[in-house]
């Protein structure tokens, strides 16, 4: 039997919703998959609060409509129903949530207002869970929707064997990142390492700190770069004093324009113990910047070990500093897999490919349920 394909003009009213818009990897890609969708119409709907980046409201486009409806637990009956009508009178088609709690509210909201298809993106492993919000994922949130997006087969085997969430409901849809059209050009002055990341545990920058460290020892002259705002400041901090690399690392805050930073680097490196699949991973690998990346969630199914980067164990600095000091030494590799780097993005993991995805799972979900589509 021939199935038609469906016009990739068809009307479809979409509505992607989020906690809040603070500056984060999920955020940054939310924004860019938004500004890729190709539909009818299509807003923002924040649960959590008006927080917003002003960096990340202009990434918008032009005339983005976004809605602020604040589910609270206090009054979770009430503003459930809120969300609920007001999606209703949007007319909505699909609603596309991200991250747990967004996930949790939507579904239960975009079931009550008749929506007739709901998916969730899943962007981590999110080991904080307890077993009420395993026990909500799989017996709520799983039952509402239609399909549960996985940005790595880490995460969807996380989300299948620990959360206890139906098989069938998971799809692995990896992330996507704006692509530039040409790579960066190295400079030729100074060797500057950098990362990008919240300053939490799960990026275990003290590990990096001391491969720097070890770097320095050994005679390798490098700076090592850090962007990003957390609760693990002070620890990083005490790191950086105990292995007296103080003159040649340094905790650049919260930044507006990531790209910037990533094109004045020589090498980025990702230190994780936990992760999905790093947005910054997929920037820097856009812009033809060698890495180095810890094998843990989602960056071995990336980044491919010696054709498109390097790959260190976690929790292990004289194997990340090993790695480090291969690019450091050798300008050929760099360029070599950087180069690579950036084809694997274009071809696999740039926010069209990612958009197009996600569109035609928005597409088959609604043909499935043809009985329930808006008028």
């Amino acid at each position: 039997m021939t199935h038609q394909r469906e016009s990739p003009n068809r009307k479809m009213n979409i509505a992607q919703v989020i906690g809040d818009l603070r500056i984060g990897g999920a955020e940054r890609l939310f924004v860019d998959l938004f500004n890729a969708l190709h539909c009818e119409k299509k807003i923002v709907v924040l649960l959590n609060s008006t927080q917003i980046s002003e960096n990340l409201a202009d990434c918008l486009d032009a005339g983005t409509k976004i809605y602020t409806i604040p589910v609270r637990k206090r009054s979770f009956v009430l503003d459930i129903f809120r969300l609920a009508k007001f999606l209703r009178a949007q007319k909505i088609d699909v609603v596309h949530t991200h991250m747990f709690w967004a996930n949790l509210y939507g579904a239960i909201g975009s079931k009550m207002a008749g929506v007739p298809v709901t998916i969730t993106s899943e962007h981590g492993r999110n080991e904080w869970k307890s077993a009420w919000h395993k026990w909500l994922e799989a017996n709520v949130t799983s039952r509402l929707v239609d399909y549960r997006l996985c940005v790595s087969s880490d995460i969807l085997e996380q989300r299948r064997d620990v959360d206890g969430v139906p098989g069938d409901k998971l799809r692995v849809v990896p992330n996507g990142t704006r692509v530039a059209s040409s790579v960066r050009q190295e400079r030729k002055a100074e060797m500057v390492i950098g990362s990008v990341g919240r300053l939490v545990k799960a990026k275990d920058f003290p590990t990096l700190v001391k491969a720097v460290a070890f770097l320095v020892e050994q005679g390798h002259p490098c700076r090592l770069q850090i962007v990003g705002e957390g609760p693990e400041r002070k620890t990083i901090e005490s790191a950086i004093i105990s292995e007296g690399v103080q003159d040649v690392v340094e905790l650049v805050g919260s930044q507006l324009n990531v790209n910037e930073w990533l094109s004045r680097w020589s090498i980025f490196a990702s230190s994780s113990i936990q992760e999905g699949q790093p947005i910054a991973l997929l920037e820097a690998m856009a812009l033809g910047l060698p890495c180095v990346a810890t094998a843990v969630g989602g960056v071995p199914d990336t980044l491919e070990d010696g054709l498109e980067g390097l790959i260190a164990q976690p929790g292990d600095p004289r194997g990340i500093a090993r790695a480090l000091a291969r690019l450091i030494d050798d300008h050929q590799l760099r360029e070599t897999l950087g180069s690579a780097a950036h084809r694997k993005v274009v071809n696999e993991f740039s926010i069209e490919v990612l958009a197009e995805k996600c569109q035609s799972i928005y597409q088959e979900a609604l043909k499935s349920n043809q009985g329930t589509q808006r008028s």
